[in-house]
């Protein structure tokens, strides 16, 4: 992660979703792993990006499949990203690989 101090403004999307598994889970994964996130990784201004898969927990139905956290210097700055070049290029794919999505946007600090 980048160097990142108490008190730091930040602005944070986290995604929760699905993927699209016309094709089988396997192949949604490697799209997803090797296409979708390599896009992500080119958004300018990215500072930090973390996904997983989401752990079942006993008692509680689950809701999604995987997450994405991405965290920007700012709201500004995660706008332009997704203007960008490389952000539409991620958004198109979205729209064929994600599904069920939710998404969290958050006015955060940093605290560690």
């Amino acid at each position: 992660f980048d160097s990142r101090r108490a008190g730091q403004q930040c602005f944070v999307m986290v995604a929760e979703f699905d993927l699209e598994q016309s094709a089988g889970l396997d192949a949604a994964e490697k799209h997803y792993l090797g296409t979708h996130v390599s896009i992500a990784r080119r958004l300018p201004g990215l500072r930090n990006y973390v996904i997983g898969k989401l752990i079942k927990t006993p008692g509680i139905q689950d809701s999604r499949y995987r997450m994405a956290v991405l965290v920007f210097d700012s709201l500004d700055a995660y706008r332009a990203a997704y203007a960008s070049a490389a952000g539409r290029e991620l958004l198109a794919d979205e729209q064929a690989t994600i599904r069920n999505a939710r998404v969290y946007r958050l006015d955060a600090r940093v605290e560690v």
